[in-house]
């Protein structure tokens, strides 16, 4: 079976045993739920909200989000952007990872010709030869400086920042417009005060950087922070002074992460992976039809196992190999052929490995959507 079939069971309950397993289903109400509180929020606040796509890669949720008012796109790669343009969106991207090489450089020159690419990078060397590759086609491209605020991924530490941009804003066939972070300590600090901390310092530290930008005479028209716990904290302890924009992505489907982080319930996870008991050899224990392959090894610090089962909370996935799960009960016995819905741990793998994505309302399939920017990783 593939995608083409999927038509057939449009229609049908996702507990309906015609419906073959494991599947993904999101349900479209709290979706659309999700969508709109983020986006109240950051128009509450006077701020752009850029989400990023790398969550669902799904052409038909980044339209929802941009017809909710989204100012911009945010993809990691260059294929993401392809992929979204090919359907015929128009938007502002931003490309949130560097990349190397002359042919990449000039696929983005392309593609900056039917959309703003505003791409980011955290060398000035790296700048100063896409900037080279630009000259030479007589074109410019657009860069933003990636800021280190404490995560320790990419980005040039805060304190350095601003020597970086200006050394940066002055090389020839790159225009620059602002800096941008990611401080995923939001989602690895063992307290909630901690956590809150550090989108707290996030804020801080980029409006500093931007601020000694503009002492030193040179424009710095974005600042744009990420995460979706660090958006929500932001947002609703108002903590936005100096920032222009936000790029959270998880928040159009939460998980068990974002559970466990304190900025969702369950009712607020859209997406969810349905599951078939395919074997029960010893008491206590059954196995699942989904594995690596579909709910993906992520394990989220804060929680046991490898996903939520709602519905059976003494049920926990304790382990998963490629194509099958080990789960564990403790009260009434599962049996072939049961079904588990569970809340993955980390939302944003699973609509890259997933053919089909379900969608519908009250349990039911009203569709299905194919991730064009699924696979694009370059």
């Amino acid at each position: 079976m593939t995608w083409r079939d999927a038509e057939r069971w449009v229609g049908r309950r996702i507990d309906d045993d015609a419906v073959p397993t494991p599947f993904v289903f999101v349900d479209i109400a709290v979706l659309e739920r999700n969508i709109a509180h983020m986006q109240a929020l950051a128009k509450t606040a006077g701020i752009g909200l850029r989400p990023h796509t790398k969550t669902h890669k799904i052409a038909a949720i980044a339209q929802m989000q941009l017809r909710a008012g989204a100012v911009g796109l945010t993809v990691a790669k260059l294929g993401e952007a392809q992929a979204f343009m090919e359907t015929g969106i128009k938007a502002s991207f931003m490309v949130a990872q560097p990349f190397v090489g002359t042919e990449k450089v000039r696929w983005a020159l392309r593609m900056a010709e039917e959309n703003e690419l505003l791409l980011c990078v955290d060398d000035e060397n790296l700048a100063a030869q896409m900037g080279e590759i630009a000259s030479c086609e007589g074109k410019t491209l657009d860069i933003l400086l990636i800021v280190d605020t404490d995560y320790k991924r990419f980005g040039v530490d805060w304190q350095e920042a601003a020597k970086v941009a200006e050394r940066m804003a002055r090389r020839t066939g790159v225009r620059f417009l602002g800096i941008r972070s990611h401080d995923g300590r939001t989602y690895r600090l063992p307290t909630l005060a901690e956590r809150k901390q550090a989108a707290r310092e996030e804020v801080e530290r980029m409006a500093d950087v931007a601020d000694q930008i503009r002492q030193k005479g040179i424009p710095c028209e974005l600042v744009s922070i990420g995460s979706t716990p660090g958006a929500y904290w932001v947002l609703q302890n108002g903590w936005t002074e100096g920032i222009t924009e936000l790029r959270p992505g998880n928040y159009v489907f939460h998980d068990r992460m974002q559970i466990s982080l304190g900025v969702a319930r369950p009712d607020d996870c859209a997406l969810r992976i349905v599951a078939s008991i395919v074997s029960t050899p010893r008491e206590g224990e059954a196995l699942i039809d989904a594995g690596l392959k579909t709910l993906t090894g992520t394990q989220d610090r804060f929680s046991e196992g490898f996903g939520l089962v709602p519905h059976r909370p003494d049920v926990v996935v304790e382990k998963l190999w490629e194509e099958c799960g080990l789960v564990r009960y403790k009260e009434e016995p599962l049996r072939i052929g049961d079904r588990l819905v569970i809340i993955p741990n980390h939302a944003c793998e699973i609509t890259n490995l997933a053919e089909v994505v379900f969608y519908g309302t009250n349990d039911r399939i009203e569709g299905f959507w194919v991730a064009e920017a699924r696979g694009k990783v370059w």
